[in-house]
């Protein structure tokens, strides 16, 4: 009896295991080869989804660590990173993702092109960002960002001479010859400057 009791309960326990390893939406898989680590996502719903993919280490190209937000179809899997290690390193990783039907254009840089549409902006309140090349601090900013489903702008001074323009015109206008480039990343929020960012409690304060 005591043995029927303990089958029938292992079997109950299987069972219960195997429906939580299927229940995840979104699988993401590694496949560590010679020169090179491959990060697989695998949608196991019958719905398209778009997941944001995000790679935090050292060891690699800088490339590695660029935010990825790519769509999933039902029932396929998708390469969404590769990871190229550098040479004479020691390569170390975490890494984070978030999955939706259809995740919100976060980053709309693109569309603002002159000081006015910038200064209108701010004065709508929303969320400015700018960034400069070779800033981990920055990067992981975004990638905060972005996993939080937070919108955001994002100018980077370093590969656009007019957003760099957008950065003194700004700081000018709000009083603060206090503040340096090497400040980066700073952020506007409601029209008013945040620098030295804490960047868990700046999400935090976001998110409310």
């Amino acid at each position: 009896m005591q043995k029927c009791i303990l089958t029938t309960f292992l079997l109950f326990f299987c069972w219960i295991f195997s429906m939580n390893a299927q229940s995840k939406d979104v699988e993401i898989t590694e496949v560590k080869a010679k020169k090179k680590i491959l990060f697989y996502a695998t949608n196991h719903t019958e719905t398209d989804k778009e997941v944001f993919f995000k790679v935090d280490g050292k060891g690699f190209r800088k490339s590695s660590f660029r935010p990825v937000i790519k769509k999933i179809p039902a029932q396929k899997k998708v390469l969404i990173a590769t990871l190229i290690p550098l040479k004479n390193s020691t390569p170390e990783y975490t890494y984070f993702y978030s999955f939706d039907d259809q995740l919100q254009e976060l980053n709309l840089e693109t569309s603002v092109k002159t000081w006015k549409a910038l200064d209108n902006l701010i004065d709508k309140g929303e969320t400015i960002i700018f960034v400069k090349d070779a800033c981990v601090k920055c990067e992981k900013l975004i990638g905060m960002l972005k996993a939080n489903r937070i919108k955001h702008r994002v100018f980077d001074i370093s590969e656009n001479e007019r957003y760099k323009e957008f950065f003194w015109n700004t700081i000018s206008k709000m009083k603060r010859q206090d503040v340096l480039i090497s400040s980066i990343p700073i952020a506007i929020v409601k029209g008013k400057l945040h620098e030295s960012l804490n960047l868990i409690s700046f999400v935090e304060m976001l998110k409310e």
